[in-house]
């Protein structure tokens, strides 16, 4: 159904986000996670006044590549500031079990029938000390706080799952009053669906097309009317979820953080029912909620 379209640790704090009147480049990156996978990233331009300069359709990258191209865009076209919104943690400082970030979204996501992977070190090749994720980050700067002003370049954690949970896409279940996550990962044969891939591709050109990016909605439209969608097509389709949030940030909405700096968080547009959902795990395992669940606007 086509539619038509409308590292370890912080690396140092920076000086004042630029005026979002200036070139942002915003960056959508769905991670390779390890040294020998691909990944996808897509990427677009802010401009003056906040028109978007689309870049392209999602790459298929792995880490490499995927710092080639951002580093390629910054040459081309010479942005005040560049926000990458990762899909990976940045911030592991545990050897093994979960980051509590992992322990407090695990509620919601497991609520709709998901599940949480725990980052540890003890992962080598995805957070040991020469995992690709921590070259990657030292490239641009270290992991960024998303409550502090930024400039130059600011890599952020996000997570696709929770982003869907924020933004309402989850469908109708029985059973649970929360309704189910969308079952769209081609890979997983005995429970991926067509109609919840559809139903992502759907969600996430609609929002795109909102902003503008039309050359991108044209894309998931074609990808939604795919019968035998690939892996590397959540891929690219979760990099579109990624740059979402990202336009959000540079949109000054209002978005979440769960987490701290000090042991990992993840950054997401703003959902006051996930909100809640989040200050009940925080007080059900003895956190004070607004330490660990803040609201914010970017560059405020």
């Amino acid at each position: 159904m086509t539619l038509k379209p409308g590292a370890n640790t912080l690396k140092g704090m920076r000086p004042a986000f630029a005026d979002f009147d200036s070139r942002t480049l915003l960056v959508g990156f769905d991670s390779a996670w390890t040294p020998n996978n691909s990944g996808a990233l897509v990427g677009v331009l802010r401009s003056d006044g906040g028109q978007i300069e689309e870049l392209g359709l999602p790459q298929v990258v792995n880490y490499l590549e995927a710092g080639e191209a951002i580093l390629s865009w910054q040459n081309q076209t010479k942005p005040a500031t560049t926000i990458v919104l990762l899909d990976q943690p940045t911030i592991v400082p545990n050897f093994s079990g979960q980051r509590p970030v992992e322990n407090l979204v695990a509620s919601p996501v497991s609520r709709r029938y998901g599940g949480v992977q725990p980052a540890n070190t003890e992962r080598v090749e995805m957070f040991g000390e020469d995992a690709p994720v921590w070259r990657f980050l030292d490239q641009f700067g270290g992991a960024a706080d998303p409550l502090e002003p930024v400039k130059d370049t600011a890599v952020l954690e996000t997570y696709p799952v929770l982003t869907m949970i924020a933004l309402g896409w989850s469908l109708p279940h029985s059973a649970r009053p929360t309704g189910r996550l969308p079952k769209y990962n081609p890979e997983r044969r005995s429970t991926f669906t067509i109609s919840d891939w559809d139903h992502v591709c759907q969600r996430t050109l609609s929002e795109l097309d909102a902003f503008g990016l039309q050359e991108l909605a044209r894309w998931l439209g074609g990808l939604s009317d795919s019968r035998s969608p690939r892996k590397i097509d959540q891929d690219r389709l979760d990099s579109c979820i990624c740059l979402l949030t990202a336009l959000h940030l540079a949109d000054q909405r209002e978005c979440m953080m769960v987490g701290d700096t000090d042991t990992g968080y993840i950054v997401v547009p703003f959902g006051d029912f996930l909100r809640d959902e989040l200050h009940a795990r925080c007080i059900s395992t003895g956190r004070t909620p607004k330490e660990w669940v803040r609201s914010f606007i970017l560059g405020r």
